[in-house]
């Protein structure tokens, strides 16, 4: 009986560098590579702080890697451009895989018009076959500026 070997630092610096492949995919429209960062089964929910009205718009549960994919490319269609920034981030390992926590600055942008958002991604990751995938993901969004209408079609 072979056992698992234990997480290391190159188990640390890919689950960051999974962390980073989401937002680039995210900003450069790359769905597929949203997509790859989430176990088919995942399950991700946005939470809003009870202040901000625009919770009940934006809050809910997502299940699955494509499903989580789809509708950021429908969220994203109406808009020009976004830019997702990682800041402060732990990892930590768990009998069930890591637990990484990431604090986040969301910028998006049509013409003249933005939404930002700020707030942290919990993220349960399981080791896969292939590498580290998000099971679950808790979007947490503090605050917002600027007016959500920029995700409207116009």
């Amino acid at each position: 009986m072979s056992e698992t070997p234990g997480p290391d630092s190159s188990d640390r610096s890919a689950i960051l560098g999974l962390l980073t492949a989401y937002v680039f995919g995210l900003d450069h429209r790359d769905f597929t590579s949203v997509a790859a960062v989430f176990t088919e089964d995942a399950e991700v929910e946005n939470v809003f702080d009870a202040y901000l009205a625009e919770g009940t718009q934006f809050s809910g549960l997502t299940t699955g890697g494509s499903a989580v994919a789809d509708g950021a490319r429908q969220l994203f269609r109406s808009l020009d451009a976004t830019q997702h920034l990682l800041g402060a981030q732990t990892v930590e390992f768990t009998d069930a895989g890591a637990h990484a926590s990431t604090q986040i600055v969301a910028h998006h942008h049509r013409g003249g018009e933005h939404y930002h958002t700020g707030g942290t991604y919990e993220d349960d990751l399981v080791r896969a076959a292939d590498g580290w995938r998000i099971s679950r993901r808790t979007l947490r969004i503090h605050w917002t500026t600027g007016s959500p209408d920029v995700f409207l079609p116009s």
